[in-house]
């Protein structure tokens, strides 16, 4: 049981050592990515732009990501986390309409796709899980961890 337990973190050691993929870490990670820029202005005036906000779910690992559409003041600096400092907020489905009938917001709005990168490593301790168990099951029936150690 030892040796599954090494071999266990062993695996998942493996698999957040890249350097693309955030290490051990707890919470949520967020990202803006910039689809389009928009006509209308902020409130002060300020050049608008719509984007996409991607959260990425963590304990350890990450296991989850959720994403809105997003108003952000248009080249504006990001925060410690990399979130756009100036994002105004979510922007709800019932939002999204009523600035398309205004003619605010293009429709259909901007598609965002996700690379099959972030899908495999925004839900890597899904498959973390099965492939560690595979590995242990792999070594046990092997005899590897059998607990006969030291008899001929």
């Amino acid at each position: 049981m030892r040796r599954g337990l090494l071999v266990l973190l062993v695996f998942v050691g493996m698999a957040v050592s890249g350097q693309d993929v955030r290490a051990a870490e707890f919470g949520t990670r967020y990202s803006y990515q910039q689809l389009q820029d928009l006509t209308e202005k902020g409130p002060k005036g300020e050049a608008l732009a719509l984007g996409y906000m991607s959260l990425t779910h963590s304990f350890i690992l990450p296991y989850k990501m959720t994403g809105y559409y997003a108003l952000m003041v248009k080249g504006s600096g990001k925060d410690l986390n990399g979130r756009p400092l100036n994002v105004y907020h979510e922007l709800s489905q019932e939002k999204i309409e009523q600035m398309q009938r205004a003619g605010a917001l293009p429709n259909p709005l901007p598609p965002y796709r996700r690379t099959i990168f972030e899908h495999m490593f925004g839900y890597v301790l899904w498959w973390c899980i099965p492939a560690a168990l595979l590995i242990i099951g792999m070594f046990s029936m092997l005899g590897i961890d059998s607990g006969k150690r030291g008899q001929a």
